[in-house]
């Protein structure tokens, strides 16, 4: 059996800039055995001459200006693609042609008239120009090259290649009822390497590859490596824009290898198209296919109702009106039937079956013949689909998530298609949703982040770091899809490139719109969704409820929701248990200690817990493990500040609010309604200095050296040491405040910025469960939100 490979291609791929180049890396793969390329017309308006022929009918005085234009193209064409020792040959061809063609359109011009063979002839000779010149390209970087006629090879008793001998065939083929129209060539390259049982054949398409989905309906969708030939019809037929099954026939018969190719993408293997185990995937959708602009008809009436012969007469009607029925679906009841065709005769299409049955819709048996516009037919093709529970509930249930209405549906009874009639509106969603619920991992979550600041971006780049070995450890697809500051946002389908996140950010970053980021977060096409406020600010929290609703899950360091009106609050964990939707908020005390949830277990296993006592601000645990005494405690304050260790403006911490609103937090775990209001505050700062401007509180800040330093003479001279803490007792009484502590304390053994809880519990009664470690810094608080992440991927079925 001769191992000839054959490829199909156009003219028009060879003659574009690189299309030498590109066929001959094909040719690199090996022409021992020979290799064939059937070449179809040159579709280029700077190339072909079928314009001078018009030009010359209408007597257009531009002819010979775009004769002359013509020329040109084709002799810059030779210098490029062909080498200098091998261009004399094409060059005089060319010169010989066009003066042919200058004589044919003289003719043209004398008779105002265009004759069948001068049309013909001016196609056949541009297609000889260019199988002209790639022979001599050929042979000028070292190949045998010979040309030849596709009719006369198909027609010699015994088509043969000789071996190291690239064969080009170019030509029509003749038309018969049997045959596909072949602009592109794949028929004729099927016949031909039927002929001369070819060890493979490649279509060429331009810049398509066969793909899950439309890549401009679902930038995720990827390429299809195998399909089988009863799939590639499915698709076709329900506007796959590189499959024509027609084409395919003649190799199929023989089993001879298919592939279908991007010649824009030549390093790409493409699709293998073949009926055996070559083809076998254990996916069971292939892929989807859209018919746009699609109207549905509909017949109605209980006349229809056990009577033989109606679907018959009806679509008998629209076979002589000539009327392409793409879809028909019956209730088993009869009573209506409903089928698709093309939205341009739609009009057509009623005025026909009024007409059939005119006599049952004057008799009320028929009371209603309608057209629906504005319909698509969306289709699920896979071999696989055959036979395996479940499919359509997936189909159906995905559809129903994007709120997409179905108008009609249909089904072979060889369970290779599903096919829906839905608005054309509605095309892009829910081929997106479909595609997500059979080709996305179950785990792929839709992230936006609020505040990509210290935090937010240090999170941003462990993910980064990480996100590849949880995909392929676990199948967390984490996509970081939106990310946003108070000033600009950037959107990305796919999910943002965390590498250059930055610098995108920078330079992409559009003004931000909150709704906008929220619904592109949570588009139904995607599994989940989660927004991070890495924020401080006040603004989101209060949505938090309304984004839950929406079905998006919620993770944050944010404190303001954990301690908001105890009556939203409240609201925010309802709808949480409702909707079946998480927040998490481990960040909020303790940075990435875990110390939420380990209250959280506690409670869960049913230990009472007595009280709550606890170092939860790494600024104040600093300033009162780094006093002695010696140093004056404004000084400290002024250091911390320049060190980044407080806020910008330290009253946000000395005022012991932010220990306040922690420690409402862990009190509202234990199930206490406290407000912040509910709360005993001992504020650091002087009341003088209150609401001074940050400059005269920072002049003016040895105020606080005196009643700090007395406090601490006192509690050293006791042997103890002072610590800000807020606790929580029995009661649920939440107290903020300075107090000394014993030098062996856990609390009093403390160093830097470190955080420290002691649960006193009915199981840790004599000696508390006591937690420790670093309190604040963007790492290990990034690390915090990045492990609630990961608990929410375990929480929707990671394997954590």
């Amino acid at each position: 059996m001769s191992r000839v490979a054959v490829h199909a291609i156009s003219g028009s791929m060879i003659v574009k800039d690189g299309g030498v180049d590109k066929l001959l890396k094909i040719c690199k793969g090996g022409i021992k055995s020979g290799l064939i390329f059937v070449i179809a017309p040159v579709c280029n308006t700077d190339l072909e001459l079928t314009q001078l022929l018009e030009a010359a009918r209408g007597r257009d005085e531009r002819l010979w200006a775009m004769m002359e234009g013509k020329t040109h193209s084709w002799s810059t064409l030779i210098e490029a693609l062909v080498p200098s020792k091998n261009r004399n040959n094409v060059e005089k061809e060319v010169k010989e042609g066009f003066a042919q063609v200058e004589a044919i359109v003289r003719a043209a011009w004398l008779v105002n008239d265009i004759t069948q063979g001068s049309q013909k002839f001016i196609d056949s000779i541009v297609s000889g120009w260019a199988t002209s010149l790639l022979k001599e390209s050929f042979k000028g970087h070292g190949y045998w090259c010979e040309s030849g006629d596709i009719n006369t090879f198909l027609d010699s008793k015994k088509g043969e290649v000789a071996p190291n001998t690239i064969l080009l065939l170019t030509g029509e083929l003749p038309q018969s009822d049997n045959s596909p129209l072949d602009r592109d060539s794949e028929y004729a390259a099927s016949l031909v390497a039927s002929k001369v049982e070819a060890s493979s054949i490649t279509f060429w398409n331009e810049d398509r590859l066969v793909t899950t989905a439309d890549v401009a309906d679902v930038p995720s969708a990827t390429v299809i490596p195998a399909i089988t030939f009863a799939e590639a019809t499915e698709l076709s037929f329900f506007g796959s824009r590189v499959i024509r099954p027609q084409h395919m026939v003649p190799v199929l018969a023989q089993k001879i290898p298919l592939y279908l190719r991007s010649f824009a993408q030549i390093e790409h293997p493409g699709t293998f198209v073949d009926d055996g185990e070559g083809a076998k995937s254990f996916l069971p959708v292939k892929g989807f296919s859209v018919v746009r602009e699609i109207a549905l008809i509909n017949v109605e009436g209980a006349g229809m109702i056990g009577v033989p012969g109606i679907a018959q007469r009806l679509f008998g009607a629209m076979q002589e009106a000539g009327i392409s029925v793409i879809l028909i679906s019956q209730a088993s009841s009869e009573y209506s039937i409903c089928f698709a065709v093309p939205a341009e005769q739609s009009a057509l299409a009623t005025a026909v079956a009024k007409s059939t049955f005119a006599s049952e819709i004057s008799a009320h048996q028929i009371h209603s013949v309608e057209a629906e516009l504005g319909l698509a037919i969306l289709a699920a093709v896979g071999k696989n689909m055959s036979g395996v529970p479940g499919i359509s509930g997936t189909f159906f249930g995905a559809l129903g998530r994007a709120r997409v209405n179905v108008r009609a549906i249909a089904q072979g009874s060889s369970e290779r298609n599903i096919s829906v009639v839905i608005k054309e509106e509605d095309t892009r969603r829910a081929l997106r949703t479909l595609h997500a619920a059979f080709f996305l991992s179950k785990q792929t979550i839709s992230v936006g982040l609020f505040g990509p600041g210290n935090i937010g971006g240090t999170l941003l780049d462990q993910i980064s770091e990480e996100a590849q070995r949880l995909n392929e450890e676990f199948g967390v697809d984490i996509r970081i899809r939106a990310i946003a500051n108070q000033f600009g946002m950037i959107l990305d389908d796919q999910g943002v490139d965390l590498k250059n996140w930055r610098d995108r950010f920078e330079k992409e970053a559009v003004e931000l719109s909150v709704e906008k980021m929220v619904k592109h977060v949570g588009a139904s096409y995607f599994p989940h969704a989660v927004l991070i406020d890495c924020t401080g600010s006040g603004d989101l929290p209060p949505h938090y409820v309304e984004w839950m609703e929406r079905g998006i899950h919620i993770i944050t360091p944010n404190k303001r929701a954990g301690t908001s009106p105890y009556d939203y609050y409240s609201r925010l964990m309802e709808v949480g248990r409702r909707n079946g939707k998480h927040f998490l908020y481990e960040t909020t005390v303790g940075a990435g200690l875990p110390i939420i949830g380990t209250l959280k277990d506690l409670i869960q296993t049913g230990d009472r817990v007595i009280s709550i006592e606890g170092i939860v601000s790494g600024t104040l645990a600093y300033l009162f493990s780094s006093y002695d005494g010696t140093t004056p405690f404004s000084d400290l304050v002024k250091g911390a500040l320049e060190m980044g260790y407080t806020e910008p403006d330290p009253r946000d911490d000395l005022s012991g609010m932010d220990v306040a609103r922690k420690t409402i937090i862990l009190a509202r775990e234990l199930g206490y309604k406290v407000e912040i209001e509910d709360i005993d505050i001992v504020s650091l700062v002087p009341k003088e200095l209150e609401n001074v401007p940050l400059q005269e509180f920072l002049e003016r800040l040895e105020l606080i050296d005196k009643p700090i330093e007395e406090l601490y003479q006192k509690a050293f001279s006791e042997g103890k040491r002072l610590r800000y803490v807020g606790r929580v007792t029995k009661e649920g009484q939440c107290v903020v405040e300075l107090a000394p502590y014993d030098v062996n304390h856990p609390f009093a053994q403390s160093k830097g910025t470190d955080n420290v809880v002691a649960f006193t519990t009915k199981r840790y009664l004599t000696q508390p469960l006591v937690i420790q470690g670093p309190g604040a810094g963007p790492e290990v608080t990034a690390g915090g939100v990045f492990a609630d992440l990961l608990r929410l991927s375990a929480y929707l079925g990671a394997r954590l």
